[in-house]
């Protein structure tokens, strides 16, 4: 009889499967809220996290994290398989498996940004103008935010037809894209921040930051596990408390913050400094944990309206903004005199209220 190999995705749960087991959601034994979070091996992940970690916010709240290092982070296999609690990474993944049945919530917002605009300087002054697109190929990585981010504005906002007034090509990897671009295969590429330098080494001009297309738009996301968030609901509102404390730290104590994730990860201070703060070189990069349900529905009607998933599925079945809402509402409680906090609530306000029922008012 003729043996049929397994595939790789069956070998990659098995293999989580062994790393992970004994790992899963608990209470630590003096009644601290804890679950398993995917995490990469990379020192600087998530600087909310990672601060929340350090400043001792969810010491504060009872919550003892689960740190478990995967190569790819958030690996969505080991997620909807129920090996890991939660993870953060770019809103495909978990927007795609939501989609298409897999029991994940997607609760929290992570990342802003990161990506650049890039073009050959001699065409670099007159693509500097997104009206000036017309009739120009733009490479991109297949599915990823740049992509879905650049189609809506450019639809939406310019008045383009994608396919007939602009055209995109699907590239294997950053270097690529910029090498096509060099090349004149390509007239504008969407790269990654970490690679501006080696375009700029092959002749080519950065443009702007993506956000210059669409403002704050959505990136990484944080999402779960279906049933251990519905089961374990206290312990992702501590978690996202802790957040929420670590999000006022970045935003008005950037030196503190610095040296906190120095003292957390080892880190150089100037690297950290350019990496989190220095908007021009790391892609006008943010993070903000609020879930930003908006931003992602702009994202999730173009991949169904492109039929790049093919679900009927509403975003809100996968969606929760009640947890986050839970939590800043209480932190905002227990600093009633604090502003910041009243300020992160009409955020809130703005950036979710194209949820379906949302019904929540002025602090």
């Amino acid at each position: 009889m003729k043996k049929t190999k397994p595939s790789v995705l069956t070998v990659s749960l098995i293999l989580l499967s062994c790393i992970l087991s004994g790992c899963k959601e608990k209470k630590a034994s003096d009644n601290y809220l804890s679950f398993n979070i995917a995490v990469t091996a990379n020192k600087v992940v998530n600087p909310l996290i990672q601060i929340a970690q350090e400043k001792g916010y969810f010491e504060a709240y009872k919550f003892r994290p689960n740190y478990i290092t995967l190569e790819m982070i958030g690996t969505p296999e080991a997620l909807v398989a129920g090996k890991l609690d939660a993870a953060y990474e770019q809103i495909i993944p978990p927007i795609s498996y939501g989609a298409q049945g897999a029991d994940v919530k997607i609760f929290a917002g992570t990342l802003s940004g990161g990506m650049e605009v890039v073009a050959r300087k001699a065409d670099a002054e007159i693509l500097r103008n997104p009206k000036n697109w017309k009739g120009k190929t733009i490479g991109v990585i297949h599915l990823s935010t740049a992509e879905m981010v650049s189609k809506a504005a450019l639809g939406n906002r310019y008045g383009y037809k994608v396919g007939e007034d602009i055209k995109y090509r699907i590239i294997d990897g950053y270097p690529a894209i910029s090498s096509a671009v060099a090349k004149g295969t390509l007239d504008i590429g969407l790269i990654s921040s970490e690679y501006l330098e080696a375009a700029r080494s092959i002749g080519l001009e950065q443009l702007f930051h993506l956000t210059q297309l669409q403002k704050d738009y959505v990136c990484c996301r944080q999402y779960a596990f279906g049933p251990s968030f519905e089961k374990n609901k206290a312990a992702y509102k501590a978690y996202l408390k802790g957040q929420i404390r670590a999000y006022k730290d970045y935003l008005t104590n950037q030196d503190e913050s610095i040296k906190s994730l120095a003292r957390l990860t080892g880190e150089d201070l100037d690297y950290i400094a350019r990496y989190i703060y220095e908007k021009e070189s790391n892609g006008d990069r943010s993070y903000n944990p609020d879930p930003n349900y908006n931003g992602v529905l702009s994202i999730y009607e173009i991949l169904t309206g492109w039929n790049y998933i093919e679900s009927h599925a509403r975003l809100d079945e996968f969606f929760d903004i009640d947890v986050y809402a839970s939590a800043l509402k209480e932190i905002i409680e227990e600093f009633p005199e604090d502003p910041f906090y009243k300020g992160m609530w009409t955020y809130f306000l703005d950036s979710n209220n194209k949820f379906p029922g949302f019904d929540y008012k002025e602090i």
